[in-house]
């Protein structure tokens, strides 16, 4: 039992009746809400301050109309009227039932009903190389979205986009044709051409084409390179990346190439869908017409510098008549072209195209997550979303601010074998991978991060990563000790509460926190906000820290039923502890 809608539910039975039809003008401004500790009440609502317009009373007069109703309901103590507030407490049998589902529940306490299927893409880094630091955030707050969404009970589907197609592809076979090159001899003090991409990590591909072809292709013509080997390089560029990924725990439902989408035909498709399609527009007299969403026209040259490589790709001028779609009347600062003059498609034609795909599925939500450079892509990829469903689908895009990586306050050091960029494989080497997680996770993504590598692995209070997980391993060696004080293990049987002193405040407090759990889990996965849930993590981590600080005894050797009762509660906040680090994609310490 949710005990907190449990009461909201016979609350507003109550109220329902007391009230009549007139309830619905008001239901969405009464609140529900665990007062402050000072105010010793289990839960609170504002309902009679509320009512007090619609019934015409005052509300202290409406508080004792539904307290008299609602002392009835039999996990109800008392209830106090404060100002118009209805304050309420639960008897202590109700905490102790609570307390006690949450331990038969285990891993499925706090799971939310069936909801909606969701499409989750994220990272959908270009394969021309390994994942680096810059893709670290992504790839942790896709993890955790998925369990966190999953639990909250949606239908989650995670996806890779793999952007095989295009100038960064031709750019990467051409680095490796120039390391082949080296490989078989040739070329050995020369620069690395302009453009191509640094780092050792290409070389083990160029020697294994040396072994396997010898010198047959180092004069081969570059479209030739391209199209012979363009599978090859790709697939061991997904290789390193799947690597990575693997490392920090996450595998994906699917991986969509963008080749294919390109060579099916799916953009005339996606495109052809499109044309038909109008929009109401309105000119600066206020008169309105309706135009077509696909046009042809011509742009003037964008102004400013492309945030990235698909961005300056797109926004190359073309001084002839293009294909464009009218992202305009969806907020964005221009439209966008979809085909040039020439007949060639742009990356936003394919990502059209592959958005028609994820609608076709049948997903009614679909999440991207994106970098913070990919910040002009939101309104126009919202936009066409918008036409391609008729606004059945609804495309979220969050984007994420970057990391900085430190080690002891100093910039960490770039990879040889990455060129530009520190590898996250190389993150993963010097800390715990769930640490990063933690840690990553505990700001909301729109925040800047600066990550110290020595910083993160402090024992101290100040260093959440540790906290929270001091937490959890403190709750496994108390059943441990119980185990040793006692000659068994602890198992938990319904009678082990009779002794917990519930009227101590602190008990009080982290009955309550674990009663919040459900209703949190729901919040964090609507804001899609795994940061909310590393902070209940802190809070109630604090909670039964304080609790470890009193006189109370966890194990009393001369009191076997006292210690149960308290393993009892500290089973409760395990299983609390364990399932929320599991909605972050976290692994719970047993040992420090």
């Amino acid at each position: 039992m949710d005990i907190f809608k449990q009461t909201e539910t016979d609350l507003l039975a109550i109220i329902a009746e007391y009230v009549g039809d007139d309830l619905r003008l008001v239901k969405d401004k009464i609140k529900f809400s665990v007062p402050p500790a000072k105010m010793s009440a289990d839960y609170s609502t504002n309902a009679a301050m509320v009512l007090a317009k619609v019934k015409k009373q005052a509300p202290p007069v409406i508080a004792q109309a539904i307290a008299s109703q609602a002392q009835s309901i039999q996990y109800v103590n008392n209830i106090d009227i404060v100002g118009g507030y209805i304050n309420i407490n639960y008897t202590k049998d109700a905490w102790k039932k609570f307390l006690g589902e949450i331990i038969l529940a285990g891993d499925h306490f706090g799971d939310g009903q069936p909801r909606e299927r969701v499409l989750l893409e994220f990272i959908s880094a270009n394969p021309t190389g390994p994942l680096h630091i810059g893709h670290t955030r992504g790839a942790i707050l896709g993890l955790a979205l998925d369990k966190l969404l999953t639990k909250a009970g949606y239908q989650v589907t995670t996806e890779y986009y793999i952007n095989d197609y295009g100038v960064q592809i031709h750019t990467l076979l051409r680095s490796i044709h120039f390391r082949y090159r080296q490989a078989c001899g040739l070329d050995v003090n020369t620069p690395l051409p302009a453009g191509c991409y640094p780092g050792d990590y290409l070389l083990p591909l160029a020697a294994s084409l040396q072994k396997k072809y010898g010198d047959r292709y180092i004069n081969c013509p570059e479209t030739e390179f391209y199209k012979r080997f363009k599978d090859e390089a790709v697939d061991a560029m997904m290789t390193l990346i799947r690597q990575d990924v693997a490392d920090l725990g996450l595998t994906y439902d699917n991986f969509v190439s963008e080749t294919k989408i390109v060579e099916s035909g799916a953009i005339d498709q996606a495109l052809s869908f499109l044309a038909p399609k109008k929009v109401t527009i309105s000119d600066a007299e206020g008169q309105t017409q309706e135009v077509d969403l696909l046009y042809q026209g011509k742009l003037d040259a964008p102004l400013g510098r492309p945030a990235n490589e698909q961005e300056q790709e797109d926004s190359r001028h073309d001084t002839g008549c293009q294909t464009l779609f009218r992202s305009s009347v969806f907020g964005d600062d221009r439209d966008r072209v979809v085909k040039r003059s020439d007949g060639s498609t742009t990356y936003f034609a394919s990502d059209i195209a592959y958005h028609y795909d994820k609608i076709q599925r049948g997903y009614p939500i679909l999440i991207n997550l994106f970098g913070a450079d990919h910040g002009g892509y939101v309104k126009r990829l919202t936009g066409v979303v918008r036409a391609l469903s008729d606004d059945q689908t609804r495309l979220e895009v969050q984007l994420m601010q970057l990391v900085k990586l430190e080690k002891n306050g100093q910039p960490f050091k770039m990879s040889k074998r990455a060129g530009n960029f520190v590898l996250l494989s190389d993150v993963v080497k010097q800390v715990d991978t769930d640490e990063l997680k933690l840690f990553i996770l505990s700001k909301s993504a729109d925040t800047p991060m600066t990550f110290d590598l020595v910083k993160v692995k402090q024992k101290s209070q100040d260093n959440p990563v540790y906290y929270i997980q001091y937490a959890c391993t403190r709750t496994f060696s108390l059943q441990r000790k119980y185990q040793s004080v006692f000659g068994a293990d602890y198992i938990y049987q319904s009678t082990d509460w009779a002794d917990l002193p519930l009227e101590h405040p602190l008990i009080r407090q982290l009955a309550s926190k674990l009663a919040r759990y459900p209703s949190l889990i729901q919040q964090a996965a609507r804001h899609r906000a795994p940061y909310i849930v590393v902070t209940y993590l802190q809070e109630l981590a604090s909670l039964f820290h304080s609790v470890w600080g009193t006189q109370l005894k966890f194990i009393d050797t001369n009191n076997q039923p006292r210690s149960q009762a308290m393993l009892a509660l500290t089973t409760s906040v395990q299983t609390v502890l364990v399932s929320a680090l599991a909605c972050l994609g976290i692994k719970p310490k047993q040992e420090m």
